[in-house]
């Protein structure tokens, strides 16, 4: 009897044991699904019954320095559909090619997908077609109800409010403007470099839906606005960068030229007024613009100036005072460094010429500045070369801007040296040009190259550097020597518009062939100067690569924008 109550104590020990275990596991199930992974089931459950839509913030337009709309957000709907309420994929794929054009694969991709409630038909569509499809739902869902159809092929498919952006001018200024993409943010141009302020922040809207995830009417758990982008004001006048960009395209076509690129900047303030590079950015219909045509080379490009460095080399001479304009020097037929010979494009009339600086620079001599410039030690000269805002970024407010390229003056060889002198060697964009010469025409003072000039919503104060990177007094020396290129004697007699007087610089440079020599009988021509008799600082470069004829087509391109900049702002002498 002992026996039996001691094996029937242990029994009861074992059954309170499992028991007990039993109640742990439990314990510790529920401690696992509402504490730990609580979140977790929630959030899935959440997103079981729930549909996220995201609602596309209104970005801000960019306006012209006049006020022109360049880019501008309009109303749109996006389209949109719940695959799992789709009763014929096929028969909706064909009404929405008719209704809304487009690709048929593409709707039956979105139609047809698994596992999912929501994918977009069509983003940003025109109001008109997609008022147009909404009224066709009705009518066919009216037959539904009718009796008159057995089921509504667009059912599943809804709308929402959205918006898109427009180019009023097309392919004007389309590099510079940049482009928006299907999500809304840019990709190019200012549309990217100012896309934070335009873009504004994206809304939400999250729906309840039931079985076979239908959204239920009035089902909306939580809604967050979207609060739309600011407007910016920059400094293009899409006037003026229209007659750039014609005068590049005209000029380029004449010359069966391969490139051309140029600018227009405002050398007391910085503002670029014009710029633009071929083949020119259609805005309209980015899908089929030529490949590369995106992308401003006038800023992101980089090649040899040839002599417009000339004017360089005589500023750093003249600044550091070991030349004089007037000046005299030797001017030999030809130079020679070790094994390398200097030779002038033009024939001298003597075997040996004096000429002063200023006559270096209007007849354009490689050989004449190069002897004025081994006054320079070589860190000075390219000490002053990098003042000047060469081989580094201007800091222009513009995404994928060129540097340049200027070796360190430790790697220079004698030949090396002469070679920059003359503006071989070294490569700038045509920005830096542009610059350079603005702070010329600006007393020696060089502002930061930018666009923009006003966030009309914003309490911000735009504010960009400035400084004297020349005396006053050599830039007002340097204007006279760039006179003197376009007057009789000079290198651009064909550049004078009657009535005004130009002042500016030539130049001719060997096209780089990549592996360290130059590619034969292919060059950049080149030109850039301004107003000197005037109280306008504009300042405008021109460079055209390996034209086929004997057009002049960076003097002519130049001349062209300089006439249209007169009767744009309508210039006047002092």
């Amino acid at each position: 009897m002992q026996k039996f109550l001691s094996n029937m104590s242990a029994r009861a020990l074992w059954a309170c044991g499992a028991a007990a275990l039993f109640i742990l596991v439990i314990i510790a199930r529920l401690v696992y699904l509402q504490i730990i992974v609580a979140d977790t089931y929630a959030a899935q459950a959440e997103a079981q019954r729930t549909c996220e839509v995201e609602v596309s913030a209104k970005r801000g337009a960019i306006y012209d320095r006049n006020g022109n709309v360049l880019a501008m957000s309009v109303d749109a709907t996006t389209v949109y559909v719940n695959p799992s309420q789709i009763v014929d994929a096929e028969a909706a794929a064909d009404i929405l090619v008719q209704m809304l054009g487009g690709d048929r694969s593409s709707y039956l991709t979105a139609l047809t997908k698994q596992n999912v409630t929501f994918a977009y038909v069509y983003r940003k569509c025109d109001v008109e077609k997609a008022a147009s499809l909404k009224q066709l739902y009705k009518d066919l869902q009216a037959k539904v109800i009718a009796g008159t159809a057995s089921s509504n092929p667009l059912t599943g498919i809804y709308f929402l409010a959205d918006s898109k952006r427009v180019y009023p001018y097309s392919e004007i200024g389309g590099q510079i403007i940049g482009y928006v993409g299907v999500d809304g943010h840019g990709l190019s141009g200012l549309e990217l470099e100012y896309d934070t302020i335009l873009s504004g922040t994206d809304g939400e809207i999250v729906t309840e839906k039931g079985k076979g995830g239908i959204s239920i009417p009035g089902g909306v758990v939580s809604q967050v606005d979207a609060v739309d982008g600011q407007d910016i004001v920059v400094s293009l006048d899409i006037n003026l960068q229209q007659a750039l960009e014609e005068a590049l395209t005209s000029n380029v076509s004449a010359s069966g030229a391969a490139s051309g690129y140029g600018a227009v900047v405002d050398g007391a303030t910085g503002e670029i007024y014009a710029c633009a590079s071929l083949p020119l950015y259609n805005l309209s219909s980015v899908n089929t613009s030529l490949s590369g045509s995106s992308t401003c080379k006038a800023i992101s490009n980089v090649y040899e100036p040839g002599s417009c460095f000339k004017v360089v080399t005589a500023t750093a001479l003249l600044d550091s005072g070991l030349a004089g304009l007037e000046e005299d020097i030797e001017v030999p037929a030809s130079l020679v460094i070790y094994d390398h010979t200097i030779k002038d494009s033009f024939v001298h009339d003597a075997d040996t010429e004096d000429w002063t600086l200023k006559q270096v620079i209007a007849k354009s001599s490689n050989i004449g500045i190069s002897l004025f410039s081994q006054r320079l030690g070589y860190a000075d000269f390219y000490g002053y070369i990098k003042k000047y805002g060469f081989g580094s970024k201007t800091g222009v407010d513009f995404p994928g801007e060129a540097a340049g390229i200027l070796a360190n003056y430790s790697n220079w060889s004698p030949i090396q040296r002469a070679n920059i002198s003359f503006g071989q060697g070294i490569s700038v964009t045509t920005l830096q040009l542009t610059s350079f010469f603005g702070a010329i025409i600006n007393q020696g003072v060089y502002c930061q190259p930018h666009f923009l000039i006003a966030e009309p919503h914003s309490d911000s104060t735009l504010s960009y550097s400035s400084q004297q990177i020349c005396a006053s007094l050599t830039a007002s020396k340097v204007i006279k020597a760039c006179e003197a290129v376009v007057k009789s004697g000079g290198s651009a007699t064909d550049v004078n518009i009657d009535g005004y007087q130009l002042a500016g610089k030539t130049g001719t440079a060997q096209i780089a062939d990549g592996s360290g020599g130059y590619l034969p009988d292919s060059y950049t021509y080149s030109f850039v100067g301004f107003l000197t008799n005037t109280n306008s600082k504009l300042t405008c470069a021109i460079s055209i690569g390996q034209p086929t004829t004997s057009v002049t087509p960076a003097k002519d391109a130049f001349k062209s924008v300089m006439r249209s900049a007169i009767d744009l702002y309508q210039i006047t002498n002092n």
